[in-house]
C-alpha cells in the first residue's frame, strides 16, 4: 500500500469519525427537544453499540467474500444515511430505529478499513499502520465535538447535516482513489459464519477476544461515568470535563501518530500490549483515588496512552492468525468491542450506586487482571517447546 493510499484511507476514516463525533454531543439536545428521559437517551447509545455487536460479524464475512472497498464505501453511505435521517426524527421510537438502522448500515466500514491495511502491509508494519489508522479515528472523535459545538448554536439540526455531508463527501474519494487489494476472495476460500464462530473459541483467538472485551468494558465504564464522578468529587464544570476527555484523546493521537513506530522497533507486540495495559491500570488508579482535579487529567493521559498501545497491537496480533479471513477476524473483534461498550455503561451505572469510585476501581481491576493474563499466556508459550522446535511461529497466541 503506497503512503498516498494509506493516508487517503486514514483521511476518509477521519472524516467519517468526525461526523460521528459531531453527532454524539448533539444527540442530547435533540433528545431534550423531543422530551426524552435520561434512560431513553442512554438507550440510544447502547442501542447503537448492541446493534453493532449483532451485525458486525456478518459484515466481516461479506468483507472476505466481495472485498474491502465495496463494504468501505457502503459503510460510508450508511453513516451518511444514519446522520441525515436524524433530521426527520420527532419521537423516541423514530430516533431509536434510526440509530439501529445506522449501526447496521455503517458498521462494516471500520473492519473493511483495518482489513485493507492488513492486506497491504507486511506483518512487521501492521502494528504501526493500524495505530495510525486508529489515530485518525481518535482524531475524528476529538475534532467532531468541536465542530458540533461551533455549529450547534445555529440550530440543533445543523450538526447532523454536516455529519451527513462529511460521510457522503468521503464516498467519491474512496471510489476513485482507493484500490481493492490484489488478493481475491471467493466463497470456497471463506469459512462459513458458523465455522468462524467456532474458531473464535480456539486457542489463539479466544484469548484476544476476551482481552478486547475486557478493555472495552473497562474504558466504556469509566468514560460513561467520568462526568458524574468529576461533579460528585470536585464539583467540576462542563469545560473541565471536556478537558479530561480531550486529554485522553490527544495522548492517544500523539502516541499512535508519532511514537508508535519507535516503540515497535524496540519491543515485541506482546510486550507493547502489556505496557499499554499497565498504563491503563495506572490511569484508572489515578482517577479512582484522586484528591485533586489535576490527577483526573493525568489519569486520562495514562488511559489514552495505554489504549493507543494496547488496542492496535491486539489487532496486529489477531491479524497473525490464519484460520479465517481477515475481514471476519476484524468483524468479530469489532463485535466483541461493541459488546463490551454495551456492558460497560450498565455495569458502571450499577457500581456508581455503591460509591463514585467503584466504576474506576472495577476498571483498574479488569486491566490489571488482563495484564497478568498476558504473563500467563507468555508462560504457557514458553512451555510449548515442542511446538516451537517443530517450526511454529513466535508469539503467545499462534497455535
Amino acid at each position: 500500500m503506497t503512503k498516498k493510499s494509506f493516508y487517503l484511507l486514514a483521511f476518509i476514516v477521519f472524516l467519517s469519525m468526525t461526523g460521528y463525533g459531531i453527532v454524539l454531543p448533539a444527540l442530547p439536545y435533540l433528545a431534550e427537544d423531543i422530551g426524552l428521559s435520561s434512560f431513553q437517551m442512554g438507550s440510544l447509545i447502547t442501542g447503537w453499540a448492541f446493534a453493532q455487536f449483532i451485525v458486525v460479524p456478518f459484515w466481516g464475512r461479506i468483507i472476505d467474500l466481495i472485498g474491502r472497498k465495496p463494504i468501505l464505501i457502503f459503510g460510508l453511505f450508511g453513516f451518511g444515511i444514519a446522520f441525515s435521517l436524524l433530521l426527520f426524527a420527532h419521537t423516541y421510537s423514530q430516533l431509536l430505529l434510526i440509530r439501529i438502522i445506522g449501526a447496521i448500515l455503517s458498521t462494516g466500514m471500520l473492519p473493511a478499513s483495518y482489513a485493507m491495511v492488513i492486506d497491504y502491509c507486511g506483518k512487521e508494519k501492521r502494528g504501526p499502520a493500524l495505530a495510525k489508522l486508529a489515530a485518525a479515528n481518535a482524531l475524528g472523535f476529538l475534532c467532531g465535538p468541536v465542530v458540533g459545538g461551533i455549529f450547534s448554536p445555529i440550530g440543533v439540526s445543523v450538526p447532523f447535516m454536516i455529519a451527513g455531508l462529511l460521510s457522503f463527501a468521503s464516498i467519491p474519494l474512496a471510489w476513485i482513489f482507493l484500490k481493492e487489494p490484489i488478493e481475491k476472495h471467493s466463497e470456497k476460500n471463506v469459512l462459513s459464519f458458523k465455522s468462524s464462530l467456532r474458531i473464535m473459541f480456539h486457542r489463539g483467538y479466544r484469548e484476544l477476544f476476551i482481552i478486547t472485551f475486557g478493555l472495552a468494558v473497562a474504558a466504556s465504564s469509566v468514560f460513561s461515568m467520568l462526568g458524574y464522578f468529576m461533579i460528585d468529587r470536585f464539583n467540576s464544570t462542563a469545560s473541565e470535563t471536556g478537558i479530561a476527555f480531550s486529554t485522553q484523546s490527544m495522548a492517544a493521537v500523539v502516541i499512535q501518530m508519532f511514537i508508535m513506530g519507535f516503540i515497535y522497533r524496540k519491543f515485541k507486540e506482546e510486550g507493547i500490549a502489556k505496557i499499554g495495559l499497565i498504563l491503563e491500570t495506572f490511569g484508572y488508579s489515578f482517577i479512582a483515588f484522586s484528591f485533586q482535579l489535576w490527577m483526573i487529567f493525568i489519569g486520562c493521559a495514562f488511559i489514552g496512552a495505554g489504549q493507543a498501545l494496547a488496542r492496535p497491537t491486539l489487532l496486529a496480533i489477531l491479524s497473525r492468525q490464519e484460520k479465517m479471513g481477515k475481514g471476519m477476524v476484524m468483524g468479530l473483534q469489532q463485535s466483541m468491542d461493541s459488546f463490551g461498550r454495551s456492558v460497560g455503561p450498565l455495569l458502571a451505572g450499577w457500581l456508581f450506586t455503591f460509591g463514585s469510585s467503584a466504576p474506576f476501581i472495577s476498571s483498574l481491576s479488569i486491566c490489571f487482571t488482563l495484564f497478568l493474563f498476558f504473563f500467563y499466556l507468555g508462560a504457557r508459550q514458553q512451555n510449548n517447546i515442542e511446538y516451537q522446535n517443530s517450526g511454529g511461529k513466535d508469539g503467545y497466541f499462534v497455535k
